[in-house]
């Protein structure tokens, strides 16, 4: 796949300009400095035809939680949700996912977000249809609930577009307004309320728009915007894109609604559709969605702003200049460049940024625009990118984030059985979850094997050598009697 690395080229602008992270930002090179590879993608779940909804959401749980289900900790895991099923990803790099929870209504998913501190989802699970508030600690690989009837989960009617956590308590939404003028409106929901449906607090009573994303800065600071303009371009237009303060907020929650178009700073006139919207560890905000109803041309990519521009609007600075790398950049994983709805993630733990890629065109037959919900789910994945800091715990050169084995160097990455674990990590040669004597006695079908011998096993060879012998018994015994699962 082809990658136009528009963060190189801004890295080398800062740099031919003598622009260092004491200039424009503290956080300059990183921001400058996302790049990702071929290898660094995954797929979605397998979703059948009959389940698949309008796409398939996903997202990750709290970099901050200690939640463990079935010995998998959450911890910047992601998730996957379509049709009636929320999956996990098995493991970091691995495109094999597994079911954690199902719901009874077909879900056209809006959203899954998971509270600061880990223990409580929020799934939304479509237009006019339930909000559901629960424990993660419910969720589970062996016995997925059915989270419609599962003891514990408060079903919540209300009506929603996008959410995201204010902190662990309030839960915001946008939503069509509730006025007779054409538009969307921001309101929050107290979860700590037996049944929070019976007061909802109204923050932004009018958005000139449809819905976009909403999404908090690591400081309590908020933007939304205009998901699809109701009005004059010149007024509001698609993308548009505000911020307020973490004090302006709290203002609004103590019930004193906010004017979207006399409060507030525009922080971009128009970024594709503003959604989804979100901030990585740095808040530098990250911009997805596409302009597809509308004719500004501006689909195929997602979008970044750096921090310090975020910072100097909350301030009553100019907004982010499109044209200047040092305020903003691309990022086009689809070389068609014709997505209508490109989806941007970002796991903080694992410094990684996610990016769908809907490949049901390419060149030199690009389709105008590839519509998601039309396409095949195998055509979609999700593009990985890294800074050059990402956390690599194995020192192996490929960031967690991307690596099957992330504790076990395995530069290769080679996953004979395609479980989702890399070989270098795994002795489980029967996937039944444990090393033990079934797992031996395929070893030693092996032993003494290299690849021209018909007995030769790649799941016993751990070093990737060509042959299975002493170096890998003793991996093998050093195996003995683990459990999954294996990094």
């Amino acid at each position: 796949m082809r990658h136009e690395n528009r963060w190189g080229y801004a890295a080398a602008l800062l740099a031919a300009a003598g622009v260092t992270g004491a200039g424009t930002s503290a956080h300059a090179a990183d921001f400058s400095n996302y790049a990702t590879k071929g290898t660094y993608k995954l797929t979605f779940p397998p979703t059948p035809a009959s389940e698949e909804g309008y796409f398939t959401l996903f997202g990750t749980f709290s970099s901050t939680t200690d939640v463990v289900i079935d010995n998998f900790a959450l911890k910047g895991r992601l998730f996957a949700v379509d049709g009636h099923n929320v999956w996990i990803q098995k493991n970091y790099g691995s495109s094999v996912w597994m079911p954690i929870a199902t719901v009874d209504v077909h879900m056209d998913p809006a959203f899954l977000k998971i509270s600061p501190d880990g223990t409580t989802f929020a799934l939304g699970t479509g237009f006019s249809q339930p909000l559901y508030l629960g424990a993660t600690t419910l969720l589970s690989i062996t016995s997925p609930p059915d989270l419609t009837t599962a003891t514990g989960v408060r079903s919540v009617t209300a009506s929603f577009y996008d959410a995201d956590w204010r902190d662990n308590r309030y839960l915001f939404l946008d939503d069509i307004s509730n006025t007779a003028d054409p538009g969307s409106r921001i309101y929050a929901v107290d979860t700590s309320l037996a049944d929070p449906s019976t007061d909802f607090i109204t923050i932004i009573p009018l958005i000139p728009g449809a819905s976009s994303g909403l999404a908090f800065d690591h400081n309590g600071n908020f933007v939304t915007g205009n998901g699809y303009t109701y009005v004059d371009p010149a007024v509001s237009a698609t993308g548009e894109i505000k911020t307020w303060s973490a004090a302006s907020i709290a203002s609004a929650l103590t019930g004193t609604p906010l004017a979207y178009e006399t409060s507030g700073h525009l922080l971009a006139s128009a970024i594709l559709s503003a959604a989804p919207l979100g901030f990585d560890v740095d808040d530098n905000l990250y911009v997805g969605g596409g302009d597809a109803f509308g004719s500004s041309g501006h689909l195929g990519y997602a979008a970044l702003v750096q921090s310090s521009v975020v910072t100097s609007v909350l301030a009553g600075g100019a907004p982010v200049d499109p044209s200047d790398p040092a305020q903003y950049v691309e990022v086009q994983p689809d070389p068609c460049h014709n997505d209508d709805s490109t989806y941007v993630h970002y796991v903080d733990s694992l410094k990684m940024l996610v990016v769908t890629a809907d490949l049901a065109s390419l060149p030199p037959n690009c389709a105008p625009i590839d519509t998601t919900g039309s396409n095949a789910p195998s055509t979609t994945n999700m593009q990985l990118y890294f800074p050059p800091d990402a956390p690599d715990t194995d020192g192996d050169g490929v960031p967690d984030g991307a690596d099957n084995a992330y504790v076990t160097p395995n530069p290769d990455q080679t996953d004979a059985d395609g479980d989702g674990y890399g070989d270098a990590a795994d002795a489980d040669f029967n996937n039944d979850g444990v090393v033990d004597e079934l797992d031996f006695s395929d070893f030693v079908t092996a032993f003494e094997a290299a690849t021209t011998d018909a007995n030769y096993d790649p799941r016993g060879d751990f070093n990737a050598d060509g042959k299975v012998d002493f170096t890998d018994f003793a991996t093998f015994t050093q195996r003995w009697a683990s459990q999954g699962p294996f990094y």
